[in-house]
């Protein structure tokens, strides 16, 4: 009967593999470090399948989804007058995707206007320790580990049969149900789980499109290439992009091929001295204010 029992077990992982999980987690977060009592929260999926997952906000994954439903509706009707106004995006623009059985984990992310892909290069090293407790119904063990610039904590649960968690960790004898570094201003919660013919569904009411599980996101721009980097060449992206954050749009501007405008407290300003003036004091006070990313390493 043991013997039945088990062979059942593994059955239903494999079922539930090649059917796909989702794995729902509550993000709390502090954007600024002068703002560590003031979190933020924003609700993220973890898509679970055979071949490997994807973690991503779903409140972007809503809104890139319905731009993107938007604007196919009226290129098939014919229309050539696009008047997209956009929606709530969210506050998480990142994303992660990690293949099996491997482990590759790419960060997708963006600084400007541009998007990159970002392979992981860095094993997380954990120490399993011997504390347990519950969360909700499943029983969890504790873990800890130092990776990207901060010291974590984790709850992994071998009642699921996925080695995963949010954002880029894995590599535990179980799911992460909840994590969270020691400072306290980055943690994730583990708020439920359901397969993906529970949720496609509900994704077609919210999004008023056909998409459903788990789809590879491309962020930012319709059509946006991801470009591959490095870390080591992400991070001397980002700090060219901290001295020049305006530098893109200075080029584009200096080929006199395009014109910006902006609404600056209802003064419409036209000149593109002034408005690259204007463009370069707001993402140096976005970039000042933003100082607490999920992982300070790649962002020096």
């Amino acid at each position: 009967m043991k013997k039945i029992l088990f062979i059942l077990s593994l059955l239903i992982s494999a079922l539930s593999l090649a059917q796909g999980t989702r794995i729902i987690y509550e993000y709390k977060f502090a954007s600024s470090l002068e703002k560590k009592d003031s979190l933020e929260t924003e609700m993220m999926y973890l898509d679970i399948k055979k071949n490997g997952s994807e973690f991503y906000s779903r409140q972007k994954f809503v809104s890139d989804s319905t731009r993107d439903a938007y604007f196919k509706k009226q290129i098939q009707m014919g229309s050539t007058n696009f008047n997209y106004r956009g929606g709530n995006a969210g506050k998480v623009g990142f994303s992660v995707s990690k293949s099996y059985p491997d482990f590759a984990v790419v960060l997708h992310t963006g600084i400007g206007n541009s998007r990159f892909s970002v392979k992981n290069e860095n094993t997380i090293v954990w120490k399993i320790l011997p504390d347990k407790k519950k969360i909700g119904q499943f029983e969890v063990q504790k873990a800890t580990a130092d990776f990207g610039g901060r010291s974590w904590t984790a709850w992994f649960s071998q009642d699921f049969p996925f080695q995963d968690g949010p954002y880029k960790f894995y590599g535990l004898p179980g799911l992460i149900l909840e994590l969270e570094d020691a400072t306290g201003t980055q943690s994730f919660k583990f708020l439920g789980s359901k397969k993906f013919d529970e949720v496609v569904k509900i994704e077609k009411e919210d999004i008023g499109s056909t998409r459903g599980g788990m789809v590879v996101k491309t962020f930012g721009v319709p059509g946006g290439k991801e470009i591959e980097v490095t870390e080591d060449q992400f991070r001397k992206q980002w700090k060219e992009y901290k001295n020049d954050p305006v530098k893109d749009t200075r080029q584009i501007l200096s080929q006199g091929n395009m014109k910006l405008t902006l609404n600056i407290d209802g003064k419409i300003v036209t000149d593109p001295s002034e408005v690259l003036r204007a463009m370069e004091k707001n993402q140096k006070e976005e970039i000042k204010n933003n100082n607490n990313k999920i992982e300070p390493a790649l962002y020096p």
